[in-house]
């Protein structure tokens, strides 16, 4: 199996570099700082991998290893800039939305207290929902090596963008609907589902109640919560995580258990209303056309009038 040619056109970088300054601009407006020591790490990561990836795309002729190395130092940059925007934004945030998310739950027929009851009620299942929902950062790892050492290397670029795309709406929007989920709103304690330890129930309340009133004015990535809840990132990588294995035929059943777990585990361990799951699926959704039609204008533009390279030498 010989590997995709690599394509030209629209990239990863440059949406990066457009929340960065994003970030920064809209941090200066709201008075907030940046611990800039606490980015160290994450930029040498970043321009190792790319420095790396120039080497096995000059000098040593690699694509799969180039645009895999390529593909994680992006990922890892846009992490990093999609995290702090988000605290950024949190700061100028409104008015509370969890009262609509309660009640656009309701009016769903979609009954979150006894979806906590149930899942409390079946701790084995409680456990799996945990430990997928926990397995964000190797999946995309996952996603990221196994695409790109496949060949599969137009899948691996528009799997990255859709990332990026999801993560850049899912943060937008959460500047227009504030909210604590559900554990903060319907005052739940731990003594009400004894047998469950979600993974993000409380975590974000502290720095997202800090950042509204101003107590918080330092954004450090050594210290970062998710703190959104409307949309549900999660639910929106869980499906694009499908999407990504679904062209590595062994990896498609896996994929799909493990992400049909993360998904229904987002409610629970990330405190979640479903309407935030839905949003989040719909944005996945929208980001994956929005990669793919991206991808497409790029090949179409390598070659005016035909499709790139005549048939594909490799695999989508």
């Amino acid at each position: 199996m010989f590997a995709e040619r690599p394509r030209g056109g629209v990239g990863t970088w440059p949406l990066i570099a457009a929340t960065l300054v994003a970030t920064v601009v809209w941090m200066a407006v709201a008075g907030l700082r940046f611990a800039w020591d606490s980015a160290l790490v994450t930029g040498v990561a970043c321009g190792g991998l790319e420095a790396l990836a120039q080497v096995y795309r000059t000098r040593r002729p690699e694509p799969r290893i180039a645009a895999t190395l390529s593909a994680l130092a992006q990922v890892i940059a846009f992490s990093a800039c999609a995290a702090a925007l988000s605290y950024t934004v949190a700061s100028t945030g409104g008015p509370l939305w969890d009262s609509t998310f309660h009640a656009w739950d309701r009016r769903l027929g979609l009954d979150w207290r006894a979806y906590l009851a149930f899942v409390d009620g079946h701790p084995r299942l409680g456990l799996a929902l945990s430990l997928a929902y926990r397995s964000l950062i190797l999946q995309t790892m996952l996603a990221v090596i196994l695409l790109g050492f496949s060949g599969r290397l137009r899948a691996l670029r528009d799997f990255v963008l859709a990332f990026a795309l999801a993560g850049t709406v899912t943060v937008l929007v959460s500047a227009l609907t504030p909210a604590l989920a559900n554990f903060v709103f319907l005052g739940l304690s731990p003594a009400d589902f004894p047998n469950l330890h979600p993974a993000a129930s409380y975590v974000h309340v502290a720095d997202l109640t800090g950042l509204r009133d101003g107590t918080l004015r330092t954004i450090n990535l050594d210290h970062v919560e998710g703190i959104i809840t409307f949309p549900s990132f999660h639910a929106a990588l869980g499906g694009l995580y499908i999407w990504a294995f679904w062209r590595l035929r062994a990896a498609r059943i896996p994929a799909l258990v493990v992400n049909a777990l993360l998904i229904a585990a987002t409610p629970i361990d990330g405190g979640h209303y479903f309407v935030d799951v839905i949003a989040g699926l719909v944005i996945a959704a929208l980001a994956i056309c929005a990669a793919r039609a991206l991808g497409r204008r790029a090949a179409d533009a390598l070659r005016p009038g035909a499709s790139e390279g005549g048939p594909a030498p490799g695999r989508a």
